[in-house]
């Protein structure tokens, strides 16, 4: 049977913070060292603890860097980027999950990484079809003002992910 080290694994997951971390911050703080630096050093926790509040404190951390972004330094706010933003963070978070279940030295079979790619897969998918409505609708996300921007996306992460927790528990009833 074919596995995969969960070493590499965490590799794979800190690739995915730290990119997610680095997309969401202005470009020119991207340009710098100590902003990429910070990102993949919170990145690197996040991986070596998933089990830790490192991941919790990576995504939030994100989301305000997109936040700040947007709002505050004025960026126009791109579907496509919050799109990738948002899948980061969705692969990141499941792959912090899996990680925190499995130790360092321990080796994944394949056909758990096949089931949860396959998931996230479809979630992601799932993202990009309501994205892409929305961004038809609203002409782009120049046409609207970021804030709305915001909660139109978070409306969006919202339903997919209602979707999905009503779709793993069967009909949705109580458990």
């Amino acid at each position: 049977m074919t596995t995969l080290h969960s070493l590499s694994w965490r590799m794979l997951m800190w690739a995915c913070g730290t990119t997610a971390l680095l997309v969401a911050m202005p470009p020119d703080y991207r340009a710098g060292i100590v902003m990429p630096l910070l990102a993949a050093l919170i990145g690197l926790l996040a991986a070596a603890e998933p089990e830790n509040a490192w991941v919790l404190c990576l995504e939030v951390v994100t989301v305000v860097a997109w936040l700040l972004t947007t709002v505050v330094y004025g960026h126009a706010p791109s579907w496509t980027v919050a799109l990738a933003i948002g899948a980061l963070l969705y692969v990141h978070h499941g792959m912090a999950a899996i990680a925190a279940h499995i130790p360092v030295r321990a080796r994944i079979p394949v056909p758990l990484a096949a089931g949860w790619l396959g998931r996230t897969g479809g979630a992601l998918a799932a993202s990009a079809a309501v994205c892409l409505p929305v961004t038809v609708v609203t002409g782009g996300a120049s046409a609207i003002p970021p804030a709305l921007a915001v909660v139109l996306g978070a409306g969006g992460a919202l339903g997919v992910a209602y979707a999905l927790t009503r779709g793993a528990d069967g009909a949705g009833g109580d458990q």
